[in-house]
């Protein structure tokens, strides 16, 4: 690829120098766009929050305020980031877990929708205030995600109250005083077929009929996730959201006129979906070693993308101008360890010392989980609309990382 949006990437890599993260604006806008359309059309209170999680720089979440989206957040500093780029609490989710006390008191007063992981969160939430209105985040005991580490419900999972307990849950919180109730179910990530997420809201929906009929309940709102996947690979179809819309409607309007439900909201918990597409990782080629096997070595690594690393992911690399995949090669960064491997036995083109390579679909889980492993400093954060680009964080110096000492 030689284009993000209609910005050169040379032109970026230019200005900014490399590695450096790019996002396109165009794509956050249409992939929510084109969620928020299909759900909206089949069930028109249907509430999109973007799961902040994914990518918390305060100008991609900017973006997100302007379409109307709500925020979902799972710490403290979410929240914080959150309100500065100008949500109001109302469309605010906070979904933590193992909440110590003092991320309890950052939102115990703010009338935020609170998803609370267990019945410990919320005997802890209730030495600090009753809020008005708890959800309870529900583990089904059944989950699936793209991969083991992203599944986020089962017997294994460290999610979420066992949904044979949640009654209690309920009933401590009305006995405490909470007047308004939702509820919630996440249980895992990167899922590519429509019927999967409506096999999760008919069984959230019957795990609440359970819970909501014996204590005269009935939920101001359906919290069901996120979850939805996008394509890594050419081999992978790209989900049908539409027909998921279609599929998650249809089962959650017959059980709300089933259990006398109503008509709550119906909230979606989406990252990836918004933002991974819309997200590059633009390297170089440092060094290249003809070894037992053959290294091509770039100057980002696990320590800016660890997800092959930390998941065996897989994201697709291409060098700009060159597309004959004439070699075989591994893939790797600059850090020691031998974990730091993007792709084992890729096919490639020839490259040079010097070749630019772009990583895709790097906008969620890219650069919210970088670090400064063997004291590399992270790379800037670049956002393209149209044939704009402006920097929306710098990189690091060496000023900023020492200036942490005492």
């Amino acid at each position: 690829m030689t284009q993000i949006s209609n910005v050169d990437i040379k032109e970026l890599v230019s200005q900014y120098g490399s590695p450096i993260y790019v996002y396109s604006q165009n794509q956050i806008e249409n992939n929510y766009n084109k969620i928020k359309s299909a759900f909206t059309k089949y069930y028109p209170k249907t509430k999109i929050h973007f799961s902040v999680k994914a990518n918390s720089n305060i100008n991609i979440l900017e973006i997100f305020k302007n379409l109307d989206a709500g925020t979902d957040c799972s710490s403290p500093i979410e929240f914080k980031l959150s309100k500065h780029a100008g949500f109001q609490n109302n469309n605010i989710l906070y979904t933590g877990n193992y909440e110590s006390i003092e991320d309890l008191e950052t939102v115990a007063f703010e009338n935020v929708k609170l998803n609370l992981d267990d019945i410990n969160s919320f005997k802890r939430l209730a030495t600090i205030n009753v809020p008005e209105l708890v959800s309870f985040r529900i583990n089904p005991g059944i989950g699936r995600g793209g991969f083991e580490g992203i599944t986020t419900a089962g017997t294994d999972a460290k999610f979420g109250i066992p949904y044979e307990k949640a009654y209690e849950a309920y009933k401590l919180a009305k006995e405490a005083g909470v007047k308004r109730f939702g509820i919630h179910m996440m249980t895992g990530s990167n899922n590519l077929e429509p019927h999967f997420f409506g096999e999760i809201v008919n069984r959230l929906m019957n795990i609440a009929h359970d819970i909501f009929s014996k204590l005269d309940i009935k939920p101001e709102y359906v919290d069901i996730g996120g979850g939805y996947g996008i394509p890594y690979t050419n081999q992978e179809e790209e989900l049908n959201i539409d027909l998921t819309a279609k599929i998650v409607t249809d089962i959650f309007k017959e059980q709300c006129l089933k259990f006398n439900f109503g008509e709550p909201e119906l909230i979606l918990e989406p990252g990836r979906y918004l933002v991974a597409n819309a997200g590059y990782l633009i390297t170089q080629v440092t060094g290249i070693k003809d070894s037992y096997k053959k290294f091509v070595g770039v100057n980002a690594g696990m320590n800016f993308l660890i997800r092959p690393a930390m998941y065996g992911a897989f994201h697709r690399a291409e060098v700009y101008g060159k597309s004959n995949l004439t070699t075989h090669i591994n893939l790797c960064g600059q850090i020691c360890e031998n974990s730091d491997i993007f792709a084992k036995n890729l096919e490639f083109p020839e490259v040079e010392v010097g070749d630019i390579v772009t990583f895709r679909d790097v906008g969620a889980y890219g650069y919210v989980m970088a670090s400064n492993y063997n004291n590399r400093l992270k790379p800037a954060e670049i956002l393209v609309n149209d044939n704009k680009h402006k920097l929306i964080r710098r990189k690091e110096t060496f000023e900023d990382y020492f200036n942490l000492y005492q």
